[in-house]
């Protein structure tokens, strides 16, 4: 009896313990975890690390190009020629890249005087140069006595194109520069002055018709075929000559209109007197 009691315990222990595997196998879940993505994984462009910031570009001045200086006056003597004048230079030039540009030189004022022409009774010549003497640049002047004036007749410049006054300008470079024409008229034994500014076209040769240039010419007095060995003759001023011919023009049109007025009066009272006659 006893025997059987305990078969029955055992088989009841056996039964619950297969009852608690079984029940321990249904509890375990049956769908898999969810997963996250690591936040070190984040698909994301902005890390907040690795951003950068554009600083602000700073602001410039800008300044204006400085004006192109007037030329200097110079004065230069020669046995039968004085000259004074500030001359500047208008004129265009090659570049390395065959361009054609502009540029302003002046004409220094301690050029030297190269040499004259004092020999002949109606030309004479006076040559000034400067720069070094592997390239010399060079202004000669030629002026002519004419119907009792003096003129002058020809401007003739070479210039080598160098320096700071021609950027990127073709190597190896001289213009020639050429004016003629009669100007600076001035009666004979006088001195030409003119303080305004004078602009005289510039061509490559006698021929040329296109003009590659012009030279301003201010504050000039010049004296050729002068008397004196020094200072400068009687002055016949540029502007008082002109004022002085239209104050002349003016004044004789007036006296013309006068007289003409004066004729036609006379002539109305002369009528008006022989009509009262014949009344009677």
């Amino acid at each position: 009896m006893y025997v059987k009691a305990s078969a029955i315990l055992l088989l009841l222990f056996s039964c619950c313990s297969n009852c608690r595997a079984q029940s321990a196998v249904i509890v375990q879940p049956s769908e898999k975890p969810e997963i996250t993505t690591p936040k070190s994984m984040s698909t994301s462009t902005t890390i907040g690390s690795n951003t950068t910031t554009t600083p602000k570009p700073l602001p410039t001045t800008t300044h204006r190009p400085q004006p192109f200086p007037a030329p200097s006056t110079g004065i230069w003597n020669s046995s039968c020629i004085a000259l004074r004048m500030a001359a500047q230079l208008n004129l265009t030039y090659e570049t390395k890249d065959g361009k054609v540009a502009t540029a302003l030189y002046n004409i220094p004022s301690d050029a030297k005087v190269a040499g004259d022409d004092c020999n002949s009774e109606t030309i004479q010549r006076i040559a000034l140069n400067w720069g070094p003497a592997q390239t010399p640049a060079s202004l000669a002047m030629q002026f002519d006595k004419k119907n009792m004036s003096i003129v002058l007749s020809m401007i003739k410049i070479n210039l080598p194109i160098t320096g700071d006054n021609f950027p990127d300008a073709k190597d190896n470079e001289t213009v020639q520069l050429l004016h003629w024409g009669y100007e600076l008229r001035t009666p004979n034994n006088n001195s030409y002055h003119c303080t305004r500014d004078q602009h005289f076209n510039l061509t490559e040769t006698i021929q040329d018709t296109e003009v590659v240039g012009c030279i301003s010419i201010g504050k000039v007095q010049v004296e050729a075929f002068r008397s004196k060995d020094k200072d400068f003759s009687t002055v016949y001023d540029c502007d008082s000559s002109g004022t002085s011919n239209v104050v002349a023009i003016a004044v004789g049109v007036s006296l013309i209109a006068l007289i003409c007025i004066v004729l036609i009066s006379y002539l109305c009272a002369r009528r008006s007197t022989a009509r009262g006659y014949l009344s009677f």
